[in-house]
């Protein structure tokens, strides 16, 4: 199997591994409920929540090296050195994306059963939770830049489009401004650029 094959399928499983996390369906609801009813479906779905997030866990590990091959794929020079730049970017937002899953993969239902026996949640874990919120922000920002400088990368030549290039730098654009909008964008839309990669990656293969 060449480097493009390689880094086309590591793209493509690594998102859907993580979408199907994102769609586990004792879950979905959980995603955009208040706290109060988030806590109590994590507190009702412990083991769904624990195999949701190692599954959150195997496909950001999947899609970042498929993205620390896709440089060696491009035209030396200035994309290929953009696109390792990118490539490493997104690797440090994934350490810290993985760091806030695994905070909420071992505290996370621990504290929905404390919030469901009292009915507070617990002050020492709501500041935590507070500062996992910012390694996610962290986490959105720096990957979002990441796919943008890829994505440009790409559009110098290579197997991949440059349409799809310029599109996942102007998705970028895009999910940065909802960021600053909303305060919060679906983890989901970080693995959009990649697959749409790897998918033109298999099919230009």
């Amino acid at each position: 199997m060449d480097a493009a094959h390689v880094a086309g399928w590591l793209l493509v499983v690594g998102p859907v591994i993580f979408g199907i996390g994102a769609g586990d369906p004792y879950l979905v609801r959980a995603w955009t409920a208040q706290q109060e009813t988030f806590l109590a479906i994590v507190d009702r779905h412990p083991m769904a929540w624990r195999a949701t997030h190692v599954l959150f866990i195997g496909g950001t590990v999947l899609t970042v090296a498929g993205l620390a091959v896709l440089p060696n794929l491009l035209l030396e020079g200035w994309p290929h050195a953009l696109a390792l730049a990118g490539a490493a970017a997104f690797a440090i937002a994934a350490i810290l994306w993985i760091v806030s899953l695994v905070y909420r993969l071992v505290v996370t239902p621990s504290t929905a059963r404390v919030f469901i026996g009292s009915g507070a949640p617990d002050a020492p874990v709501t500041e935590l939770d507070r500062l996992n919120g910012g390694l996610f922000k962290a986490f959105i920002v720096i990957a979002v830049a990441a796919l943008a400088a890829i994505g440009v990368a790409t559009t110098a030549g290579g197997p991949i489009p440059a349409p799809l290039g310029w599109g996942s730098a102007a998705l970028s654009g895009l999910l940065i401004g909802g960021l600053m909008l909303t305060g919060a964008l679906p983890p989901f839309t970080v693995y959009v650029a990649p697959l749409a990669f790897g998918i033109a990656l298999l099919l230009g293969a």
